[in-house]
């Protein structure tokens, strides 16, 4: 995602757009969009650093995040980051709070170190029916760090790139 959002800026100052004027974006609830990133982020630091895993708490901040992000779909971008996160929330909830991912795409991107124990966030696909909303596109990028992706993180890379390019002003850096 980091990629998308670097994308965003580059993007935005080749438009001669100033990508510090989202800070201006008049979001609604936006701490609680910020509540539920910080959340999923120290989450996963508490899953790959003490094996443990809160599955309740962290499909309720993409449910949370969802009814922000719908109170926000006038902003351009949103519509495609809702529909992202809504695909990645209902892998979530189906496969009880674990993320599916495909063995072989990890394989196509070169990834081999994910494992599928206590201390994973990810859930092998194996015969899931739902396989479908999972992490199984492999993505690669220039400087080698690979990963793979959901439908859902497909969506909400574009939206974040067209939020960023979209409601950046026209302007100087300042």
């Amino acid at each position: 995602m980091i990629n998308f959002i670097v994308a965003g800026v580059i993007l935005s100052l080749l438009l001669k757009k100033n990508p510090l004027t989202i800070l201006a974006v008049p979001l609604k609830v936006p701490f609680l969009l910020i509540g539920c990133l910080l959340t999923q982020v120290l989450l996963a630091f508490i899953a790959s650093t003490r094996g443990l895993q809160y599955p309740v708490i962290l499909s309720s901040t993409f449910v949370v995040m969802l009814i922000a992000l719908f109170l926000n779909r006038h902003l351009y971008g949103v519509k495609w980051i809702f529909a992202g996160t809504l695909l990645n929330t209902t892998a979530l909830v189906v496969h009880g709070g674990l993320m599916p991912v495909s063995e072989t795409a990890m394989q196509i991107a070169g990834l081999t170190d994910l494992n599928f124990n206590d201390e994973s966030r990810h859930l092998a696909m194996e015969q899931s029916y739902f396989w479908w909303l999972g992490d199984w596109i492999p993505v690669f990028t220039p400087i080698g760090t690979n990963f793979v992706w959901s439908p859902g993180d497909l969506f909400v890379a574009l939206g974040v790139l067209q939020f960023l390019v979209r409601n950046s002003k026209k302007g100087k850096l300042e």
